[in-house]
């Protein structure tokens, strides 16, 4: 019975050990690539288990059982290890593309532009030196309250503190105050003057009208007077026929006289006549000298008017010349900073005083200085959005100009609310996204971000989401308008643009 399970432990034995040297063999020729070796590595195999063959022959006659169990121990070890190797590989499931979350633009949104817009704060006005002085007195100092009209600074012509302005307003205060206390007296006199002029004029008319009056009796006298003489001529008739010598030299010296006479009589008619007459040159004369003294008393009249106004006008010239040596504030304000001091000369253009308007009274604008092009292209469907430090609001433009305000560039007004005050200075700068176009039309020629186009020498393609895939798709680009780009042909209403520029074609698209 001992003998047969040796026997039996044996055989096992040599069958583990012939196993396992098959299966090291195999192993060893599914390894080696060089099928010349396979022969030499059997043989290097049988030859090491020569050895090992004796030894398991001594250990199992002298450990029958033992050995038995060892050798079915490794009979189930081999067959597991060779079950373990030889088991088909697991087939290993293909991981699904993980989606790639992108950042999109969708056809129909109103393209924007982003653009610095220059503030205005009309309250915050800084005094500067309208002439040249040398300042005197400094009546504020930064942070005073002042109101309207108060002087800020005191300007004098010279270190000793004399004004040359001021005594300029006093000689034309001084003229003014002449002429007002005379300009009565003056036009008194030119009025009197008038009536003496009229009164002169009627005074001619009378003594035409009494000249005219004695010419009727001057031409009875010279009537009666050549009555005379035809008498007298018919005496010296007779006379020269008598030869009376004596009667005729009589009658002759009473003729002299009665001619002597009438002569006499007849030029003092004709120049009568001729003076008396209203439509001869002497009653023109007189009327011409009337209308010539009225219109220079006229003239004068006016004159004094014209003189009394030039005095009155030089005055505020000579007043305002003054009150540029005492700058005053224009509105109720709060004085932000002092930039001269006492004894200091200033010329004009010269920084004096820095002041604030309150909040209530100052307005504040952003102006936006763009192309006409983007002013008449401005939506006030979709607000704007101003960036004031770290902080944003969204609104709509107060006004946009029809002309060009800048040079070439036309202005977009934006009104910033008075809580920002404080975050904004005078001609300081803020960053305003404005919508160009309109939302609803956009589709028939679209505009993109520019930094969603692929550019090539020959096309232009962006990416596109079809069915949650990343595609690619040509298209024609238009003229570039701030950051967008407008597209003429490949896009339409609806399409969604890929931002990112990290995907290729076919790529899973995950919107963000």
């Amino acid at each position: 019975m001992t003998q047969c399970i040796a026997s039996m432990s044996i055989g096992i034995s040599l069958l583990v050990g012939f196993y396992f040297a098959g299966s090291l063999v195999y192993y060893l020729f599914m390894f080696n690539t060089i099928i010349g070796r396979i022969q030499s590595s059997k043989t290097i195999v049988l030859s090491k288990i020569q050895p090992g063959k004796k030894s398991v022959m001594r250990f199992a006659k002298k450990y029958p059982f033992g050995s038995l169990f060892v050798a079915l121990g490794l009979l189930v070890i081999l067959i597991g290890a060779n079950s373990f190797l030889n088991r088909p590989p697991k087939e290993v499931a293909e991981a699904e593309p993980t989606a790639k979350k992108v950042a999109v633009y969708r056809i129909g949104e109103a393209p924007t532009i982003e653009v610095q817009a220059q503030v205005e704060k009309s309250g915050v006005i800084t005094i500067t030196a309208l002439t040249s002085g040398v300042v005197r007195n400094l009546n504020v100092e930064a942070g005073s309250y002042v109101t309207r009209g108060k002087m800020l600074v005191s300007l004098s012509s010279n270190y000793q503190g004399g004004n040359a302005a001021s005594l300029q307003a006093s000689i034309a205060a001084e003229n003014l105050k002449y002429i007002n206390e005379t300009y009565d007296s003056q036009k008194d006199i030119i009025a009197k003057q008038k009536d003496m002029t009229n009164k002169s004029d009627s005074n001619n008319d009378e003594f035409r009208s009494i000249t005219d009056k004695s010419l009727s009796e001057t031409q009875s006298l010279i009537s009666l007077n050549d009555s005379i003489l035809s008498t007298l001529q018919d005496k010296l008739t007779a006379y020269e026929a008598a030869n009376d010598a004596t009667n005729i030299l009589a009658t002759k010296q009473s003729m002299t006289q009665y001619l002597s006479s009438n002569n006499s009589l007849k030029n003092a008619l004709r120049n009568n006549e001729y003076s008396s007459a209203g439509n001869k040159p002497p009653a023109e004369i007189s009327d011409l000298n009337r209308d010539i003294m009225i219109k220079q008393l006229d003239i004068q009249e006016k004159t004094i008017d014209l003189n009394r106004e030039i005095y009155r006008l030089q005055y505020q010239v000579a007043r305002v010349q003054e009150a540029a040596m005492y700058p005053s504030a224009p509105f109720n304000s709060t004085v932000q900073r002092v930039f001269v001091k006492v004894g200091e000369a200033v010329n004009p253009g010269t920084p004096l005083v820095q002041l604030s308007q309150t909040i209530e009274e100052d307005p504040i604008v952003a102006i936006a200085y763009v192309p006409r092009e983007i002013a008449q292209s401005t939506t006030y469907s979709q607000p704007s959005i101003l960036t004031i430090g770290n902080f944003t609001y969204d609104t709509y433009p107060s006004y946009i100009t029809q002309d060009a305000i800048k040079g070439q560039l036309y202005g977009i007004y934006f009104p910033i609310p008075d809580n920002y005050n404080q975050y904004v200075t005078e001609d300081g700068y803020i960053s305003v996204t404005i919508p160009v176009g309109y939302a609803n039309t956009s589709a028939s020629i679209p505009f993109i971000p520019i930094d969603s186009v692929y550019q090539t020498q020959d096309s232009a393609s962006i990416f596109v989401v079809e069915n949650e895939k990343a595609v690619s798709r040509t298209v024609t680009l238009g003229p570039v308008l701030g950051r967008y780009v407008e597209v003429t042909s490949g896009l339409a209403a609806g399409d969604i643009i890929i931002l990112d520029r990290t995907v290729v074609d076919g790529d899973a698209i995950e919107i963000e």
